[in-house]
């Protein structure tokens, strides 16, 4: 109890919150309460600490912590899983909430910028360790060439800020805030994936496991459903999944078990961002004449875990299958003009780039991280269906949640359609049958 104490008493004198006395009891609450919690609890207790926030108190945040007016008629509630995000165009008052790196100046407006503001779910503001990890993650990758958010600093300048805002049982808590630039650029699931485009990925995020290989922070150290070290622990979610849908899962979750688990102590272990998806990857025009896409920068580092190193490239392999069977955006090309990839040559494409990178970078995947990596990607396809279904079930007013789960089933049938093995020597050949 000693370190977590001088742990909480670090982080009064960092952020000098306004309570420090409640700051230090949430923090040692947090860290005595983690050990005897599961990955499901943790899950469920997300979707009841969900903050309660419209419009007009978004405003009213944006300038009583920040010093920033909102551009009238240019807030915008964001999809967001288990915290509340908003978009908004502010005038800046403040030097320090603009730097050229940032690129989130708005276009022909003087003196006004893009921002998110973000209000955190109860669990993580019990526990803004995690949040100071991501901001200290997000520095890194910016260090590292790559284009990430930073948090901006409050009038008080805290990177953290706290406010009191209700949960929809009508219970007011501290809720952690944060205000973020944004960069205007489009999401990756807003264009079609072109193999161009998907090894832009892969390039991408060899570039975030090399900028996060070093990096430590102990908040990263959770215990946490999205962590596909916990693949099993959505076997209790199966029973929100209809029969069929059930035993393709539970196949996933047996070669887990068979495949995976014995290989554990040869995986190399380190920081991850941890969902890197569609609507996690920013993408810009590449210049090229055929219209071709590139990634020009990552968000949302709420996934972020210490965990083995090969779930960086599964998981994102594992939503770019999921992505093709997205409906195809309002003016893309037709499929006549436009073939859509399949599964495996969708696979081959990030994570041959991936490798490709990593060994550049001196990080070459090793025999064990290759063997598991095939059932990695549908591994995380299925939590992807089990923690959509349950939570759906928990939260069914919000469509962000459905998002994954018809294209996810397809997906992950498809996939399946090839053997593990053939799927292993696609991937590490860089080319498919």
């Amino acid at each position: 109890m000693q370190s977590a104490l001088a742990e909480a008493l670090a982080f009064v004198v960092r952020e000098k919150p306004d309570d420090p006395i409640d700051a230090i009891g949430r923090r040692l609450l947090s860290r005595s309460s983690k050990a005897e919690s599961s990955p499901l609890d943790d899950e469920e207790a997300r979707k009841l600490e969900k903050p309660i926030v419209n419009g007009e108190t978004a405003v009213a945040l944006a300038l009583d912590l920040y010093g920033l007016e909102v551009v009238p008629g240019s807030l915008k509630d964001l999809d967001s899983y288990d915290d509340r995000n908003f978009y908004f165009r502010g005038t800046k008052a403040r030097e320090e909430l603009a730097l050229p790196a940032d690129a989130h100046a708005v276009e022909g407006a003087d003196g006004t910028f893009h921002f998110v503001l973000k209000v955190h779910n109860g669990v993580e503001s019990l526990e803004p360790g995690f949040i100071e990890a991501q901001n200290q993650a997000m520095a890194a990758l910016r260090e590292a060439g790559v284009w990430c958010p930073r948090a901006l600093p409050s009038r008080d300048g805290a990177l953290i800020a706290f406010a009191p805002l209700p949960l929809s049982s009508g219970v007011v808590r501290n809720h952690a805030v944060r205000c973020l630039p944004f960069k205007p650029a489009g999401l990756m699931g807003g264009v079609v994936a072109t193999t161009g485009l998907l090894r832009d990925v892969g390039v991408i995020t060899a570039k975030v496991s090399k900028a996060l290989a070093s990096f430590e922070h102990a908040a990263t150290h959770r215990t946490f459903m999205w962590d596909l070290a916990q693949t099993l622990a959505v076997r209790p979610l199966l029973t929100h999944l209809s029969s069929e849908r059930r035993t393709l899962i539970g196949s996933v979750l047996d070669e887990f078990e068979t495949l995976v688990l014995p290989s554990v102590p040869k995986l190399r272990t380190t920081v991850i961002h941890g969902d890197i998806n569609d609507q996690n990857v920013l993408v810009g025009p590449a210049g090229a004449a055929d219209g071709e896409r590139c990634v020009v920068g990552v968000i949302d580092f709420g996934d972020m875990c210490h965990t083995w190193m090969v779930n960086e490239i599964a998981i994102a392999a594992a939503y770019a299958v999921i992505a093709l069977h997205y409906d195809r955006p309002e003016g893309a090309p037709s499929v006549d003009e436009m073939p859509s990839l399949g599964e495996v040559p969708a696979a081959v494409a990030i994570v041959s780039a991936y490798a490709s990178q990593m060994e550049a970078q001196g990080m070459a995947l090793s025999e064990a991280e290759w063997s598991v990596l095939p059932t990695l990607i549908a591994c995380r396809i299925a939590m992807s269906l089990c923690i959509g279904a349950y939570s759906s079930a928990k939260d069914p007013t919000n469509e962000y949640l459905k998002l994954t789960l018809l294209p996810g089933l397809t997906a992950l049938q498809r996939l399946r359609a090839t053997p593990v093995d053939e799927l292993l020597v696609a991937l590490k050949s860089g080319s498919t049958p």
